[in-house]
């Protein structure tokens, strides 16, 4: 497997971050979203859309770095 993250500012919210964990060719097989300043988890087991999108702008991340953001929910 392979962990991603990215960020997005939303308006009012502060900054949104999302966690990816991905198959060796891209797939994506669950995420997870984490608003830190308003506390917001949103978990995503199994997305409909599978491809990341702009792989190349998103941060490599580790395992435990996934799943303790994954747990937050």
């Amino acid at each position: 497997m392979r962990y991603y993250k990215s960020a997005q500012f939303i308006p009012g919210k502060g900054e949104a971050w999302t966690y990816y964990e991905c198959t060796d060719n891209q797939l994506i097989q669950r995420y997870v979203t984490h608003i830190p300043t308003t506390s917001e988890v949103e978990k995503v087991p199994e997305p409909v859309i599978k491809t990341l999108f702009r792989p190349d702008l998103l941060v490599p991340i580790d395992e435990p770095e996934f799943l303790a953001h994954w747990g937050l929910a």
